[in-house]
């Protein structure tokens, strides 16, 4: 397979397109060589166009006729890769936050999470989520920042009663207790193998590098009575309902620290 890497682009592309579209699509796990291969793949482009046509058109049809678009569910891979932008994301989430949706659930897969921050390969979540107001399930997995900009005091999930935060990168330590903390009738609450990015200069220019969440502290959040935590070292829980409490240290026979010894009311402890 290193071999074939080593071909040119060209040829690579002529490689796919002789193989079916699924499996050509499976080749972009292969390799960084060949996963810029597949979002460079011409055919792919084209497929894409159609794709977001007949979404953006579907939405907006919906709009115009006034219904409600109560799910919206979005998996996709490479998409935002030039030359196609984050822009018609965000469209459509505006149109479904504006369109009454109550489960918003995204999944946006670029790849793992390595240890340098690359702004191309990543989705900045739009503040128009905010103006989903009937929201009451909120996933967002892999590929997605949630910005520096969600730390404003006056945002707030008020309808949210499940939140789950997969593989999330956030650009400021506060902005996940803080995007945590305004949902105030939150009862189901997943977080797992979430990250937040620093700079760093040593010994030549400044590099962003990703670094795993190290501690979660959650407060007043009344209505907790689920939470299901992973690949964090340090957590604290003041939630007198909780009822339910999962964690899964991110590595095995590492330093933990858990406290939850206000949570009166937890019946099942995994």
């Amino acid at each position: 397979m290193d071999r074939l890497s080593g071909l040119p682009k060209t040829i690579l592309h002529d490689i796919l397109a002789r193989l079916p579209y699924k499996d050509a699509a499976k080749t972009s796990a292969l390799s960084k060589t060949w996963r810029d291969t597949w979002s460079s793949y011409p055919n792919l482009f084209s497929k894409m166009d159609i794709l977001i046509d007949y979404v953006t058109k579907r939405l907006l049809r919906l709009c115009a006729q006034g219904l409600t678009i109560k799910e919206f569910k979005l998996n996709l891979i490479y998409l935002l890769h030039p030359p196609h932008g984050s822009h018609d994301v965000d469209r459509w989430i505006q149109m479904a936050s504006e369109s009454g949706v109550e489960l918003l659930e995204l999944y946006l897969s670029n790849g793992s999470i390595g240890r340098e921050y690359s702004e191309d390969i990543w989705y900045d979540l739009p503040l128009c989520v905010i103006e989903a107001k009937s929201l009451t399930k909120l996933v967002l997995t892999g590929g997605i920042i949630v910005g520096q900009e969600f730390l404003n005091h006056s945002i707030k999930f008020s309808s949210v009663k499940m939140l789950s935060l997969s593989r999330v990168l956030f650009r400021h330590e506060g902005v996940i207790e803080h995007l945590i903390s305004r949902c105030p009738l939150i009862e189901h609450l997943t977080v797992e193998h979430c990250s937040v990015y620093n700079h760093l200069s040593i010994d030549g220019p400044q590099v962003d590098r990703i670094c795993h969440v190290k501690s979660l502290f959650l407060n007043g959040l009344q209505k907790l009575k689920e939470v299901d935590v992973q690949g964090i070292e340090e957590e604290h829980i003041d939630s007198p309902n909780l009822e339910k409490l999962c964690y899964s240290h991110f590595k095995l026979g590492g330093p933990l620290k858990l406290n939850f010894d206000s949570c009166t009311k937890l019946r099942c402890f995994e």
